[in-house]
């Protein structure tokens, strides 16, 4: 874990590119984590490469290394010589589905309209759609969730940053403009409230360092985006 962070601030051209890719990458881990876990996403933690991208991105929107500990922490769970992939999985597995299925009363709802109108599929669930409508996704073909799932709202949030970090290198001021405005109405109505109130009992419930961190990061970055 690379532990030289500098902590002088972006401000050029280049910087906002840098910036916006690495936005856009802890955007999409953060899917992958609040996605079931699977195979693929142990085999990352296992080779190191989903904590190294993570302290890379990390690395760069907030640079006071804050998280270095706690990323040395996974990695050195998930690196270890003698670790079995099929017993990681299986306690990933675990933590998730007590967490957000089979705990009774549910310690942790993974929809947006559970927080916002105390059900499934309110108003909210049809807004966020909308919302993917407008960016030119099809909910059918694009994803394979519910659109207020939270890791669907991440895997958003990723989609807009990468189409904003193409359109700025294309010099696209109309794509730009448009990925900047879906990307503030997702986080103002949607994600930061949602995502902060599920991140907070995460922290609280979950028995895998892996989901506490994730959610620690996942309502640091969303604080931060206020």
């Amino acid at each position: 874990m690379d532990n030289s962070k500098t902590t002088t601030p972006r401000t050029g051209p280049d910087d906002r590119l840098i910036a916006l890719q690495a936005r856009a990458v802890l955007f999409n881990l953060l899917a992958q984590a609040f996605n079931y876990p699977d195979q693929l996403l142990v085999e990352k933690l296992a080779s190191g490469e989903f904590t190294a991208t993570l302290d890379e991105s990390l690395g760069i929107l907030q640079p006071e290394g804050v998280w270095t500990d706690r990323l040395a922490l996974l990695e050195g769970k998930y690196t270890a010589s003698g670790q079995n992939a099929e017993n990681l999985l299986l306690e990933l597995e675990k933590d998730y589905t007590r967490l957000f299925f089979s705990s009774k009363p549910r310690l942790v709802y993974l929809f947006e309209s559970v927080y916002k109108e105390g059900k499934l599929l309110q108003e909210s669930t049809f807004e966020i759609a909308r919302l993917y409508y407008e960016a030119g996704l099809n909910m059918v073909d694009d994803f394979k969730l519910p659109p207020d799932h939270i890791a669907v709202e991440f895997e958003f949030m990723a989609y807009l940053c990468f189409n904003e970090l193409a359109a700025v290198k294309k010099g696209n001021r109309e794509n730009e403009t448009l990925a900047q405005k879906l990307q503030k109405e997702t986080l103002e109505k949607h994600l930061t409230n949602f995502g902060l109130a599920l991140a907070e009992k995460v922290v609280a419930h979950a028995a895998t360092d892996f989901y506490k961190i994730m959610a620690a990061i996942a309502a640091s970055i969303l604080a931060g985006g206020r």
